[in-house]
């Protein structure tokens, strides 16, 4: 069952990082590199939290049913605690544009944030 849910994980986000990464690169030959920069590290951080609260949720399902609410609560906030230190660090570094990165993050953020909640609706109903 466990290598099964990891299958899963693993084919659904590399079918997402190849729509992402056709993304990106589409995005980097059109805007400028300071504005495709800060969209192409906000993308590829959305993405890690979306895979590590896949593995998360995989773990919190297994334990107990009641606590996935909770933990999709907790994954939000945690996620926005990061998006306000990556801002924060985007912001003193000078790598990419702030708002570019705050904007485009909290885009990704939400698809993925879907994603992840049909994900875990389908495998809660078809359990």
């Amino acid at each position: 069952m466990a290598d099964q849910d990891f299958a899963r994980i693993r084919n659904i986000s590399l079918k997402i990082f190849i729509v992402l990464v056709i993304l990106l690169v589409v995005i980097y030959f059109t805007l400028s590199r300071e504005m495709s920069l800060a969209i192409i590290i906000s993308a590829l951080l959305a993405f890690l939290l979306f895979v590590a609260s896949l593995i998360y949720f995989r773990w919190v399902a297994h334990k107990s049913i009641h606590r996935v609410a909770k933990s999709v609560m907790l994954s939000f906030v945690i996620k926005l605690v990061f998006l306000g230190a990556a801002l924060y660090l985007i912001n003193r570094s000078g790598i990419g544009n702030p708002i570019v990165f705050g904007v485009s993050f909290i885009v990704f953020f939400m698809v993925f944030l879907n994603i992840e909640i049909f994900l875990i609706y389908k495998k809660l109903l078809f359990k």
